[in-house]
């Protein structure tokens, strides 16, 4: 018989991913079999409209794969690290984030390995290189267990610059859904009344940063309807000869029991 797995790996894939990840698969196939379980959250990794016209908004596909994440931690007989890509990266990130804040007593997570989080804040271990924060904001991870983001600096929904209009279609567009359209309009008003908007541009007077961030915000959504989103298991994680995904293997085998 086998050694059986002393901790648990918990997946959450990213936006529109086929389940269970197949970005997230560069990482847990360099697992330790011997000391790691995979486990992949059936959450829904939906933004809207996107991959299914009328999947749910991505505010409210965090909000139902938060309940579920969390039930999978406290079921889990094991320690768990949390592994997440995307939107996923939020989805772990957010959980991790409340476990740390002493929300969650009793859940044991052990560490947390977060890919292209668009909520990514600097406070946290980062790849040299990284500049900016997450598109949709910054939340930082306290806590004693390990936290490691992997952040592409060309990759604009975790290295998205502070002043960028995209922030803001990040916060037009998290509630908006075709399958409910009146909660989208509701968010939107709420946003409107609390002024619950990203800082971006602050002086409109200056021409030339205005054009700046403009230029560059179309410069990011060029790279990231290319493959400067999708490439953490071909790109080089910087100073070193391994990719990303190979440099998030290597921080997760190398947990102490």
């Amino acid at each position: 018989m086998g050694v059986k797995p002393t901790m648990t790996v918990i997946t959450c894939r990213g936006i529109g991913e086929p389940y269970p990840s197949p970005m997230l698969a560069n990482v847990t196939r360099l697992l330790d079999p011997e000391r790691f379980r995979i486990v992949a959250l059936p959450w829904s990794a939906t933004y809207g409209p996107v991959p299914s016209v009328r999947g749910i908004s991505f505010d409210k596909a965090l909000r139902t794969g938060r309940e579920m994440l969390i039930d999978y931690i406290r079921r889990d007989p094991n320690p768990v690290v949390l592994l997440g890509y995307s939107g996923g990266a939020a989805l772990a990130g957010n959980v991790a984030d409340e476990i740390a804040l002493g929300d969650h007593p009793g859940l044991d997570l052990r560490g947390v390995g977060l890919i292209s989080d668009p909520l990514r804040s600097s406070v946290n271990d980062v790849n040299p290189g990284a500049t900016g924060c997450g598109i949709a904001g910054s939340r930082p991870i306290p806590g004693n267990f390990l936290v490691w983001h992997c952040a592409d600096p060309a990759d604009v929904i975790t290295c998205c610059p502070l002043d960028s209009p995209l922030r803001t279609f990040a916060d037009q567009s998290a509630a908006f859904s075709l399958a409910d359209p009146g909660a989208w309009a509701t968010d939107l008003l709420d946003r409107l009344r609390t002024r619950r908007w990203q800082s971006t541009i602050r002086d409109w007077r200056n021409i030339p940063a205005v054009l700046r961030a403009y230029r560059q915000a179309i410069s990011d959504a060029r790279g990231y309807l290319t493959d400067d989103h999708t490439s953490y298991h071909l790109r080089r994680y910087p100073g070193t000869d391994r990719t990303y995904c190979e440099w998030m293997a290597d921080r997760i085998n190398g947990i102490k029991e």
